[in-house]
């Protein structure tokens, strides 16, 4: 994706007048100023979403990354996000997405789930995918599902549950700040230490 084209895409979904909240395309932190920190993007124009890769550069370019949700408390803190947003049907891309080099077509053995990897490679502690998912067919990249239009399927809700898509769908993302690594330097001898603070 061109420059222009992601510029003009951020500006879309910052300033669309049918942004339904003032949370839509805003950097928001726990308790205002800890990190992580996140941005809810949510594009009412379906056509205007963007696939996986498109939105992981849109996170990248601002400095983050798509979403890697830690702990069901990240989870529901989510959740209440994308509910506050008020937002019509249209999933959410986080960055959960199968390994390449694992990728069988139609498979769906029982170690399919475990070939699924953040973005920065570590691998997916907490999981909260729909009861039938992941499929493994040709969909590698991960959705948190949000059609509350939808009607509950028979195991309840389907509404935030993980399900795997194709990579080249277009759909909403959610991108994480995390705590900026920073080089802070304390002398010690003749070594010296890095630290982590957050900016």
């Amino acid at each position: 994706m061109d420059f222009m084209k992601l510029f003009g895409t951020v500006i879309a979904v910052l300033f669309y007048p049918g942004s339904s909240s003032k949370i839509n395309g805003q950097r928001i932190c726990r308790r205002g100023t800890e990190r992580p920190c996140y941005k809810v993007s949510y594009i009412q124009e379906s056509r205007r979403r963007l696939t996986f890769e498109d939105a992981r550069q849109a996170c990248r370019s601002d400095g983050g990354d798509l979403l890697s949700i830690e702990t069901e408390s990240e989870q529901r803190l989510m959740e209440r996000f994308i509910e506050q947003l008020q937002a019509g049907d249209g999933d959410f891309w986080i960055g959960l997405r199968r390994s390449p080099q694992r990728y069988r077509p139609g498979s769906t053995s029982p170690g399919c789930p475990s070939q699924y990897y953040w973005l920065d490679g570590s691998k997916a502690k907490f999981r909260n995918w729909h009861w039938d998912e992941p499929s493994c067919g040709f969909e590698m990249c991960v959705v948190l599902h949000y059609q509350p239009s939808a009607p509950p399927d028979e195991e309840g809700h389907f509404l935030f549950q993980w399900n795997d898509d194709n990579c080249n769908s277009k759909n909403n993302y959610v991108c994480k700040y995390p705590e900026e690594k920073v080089q802070v330097f304390t002398e010690e001898g003749d070594k010296a230490h890095a630290g982590t603070t957050c900016t």
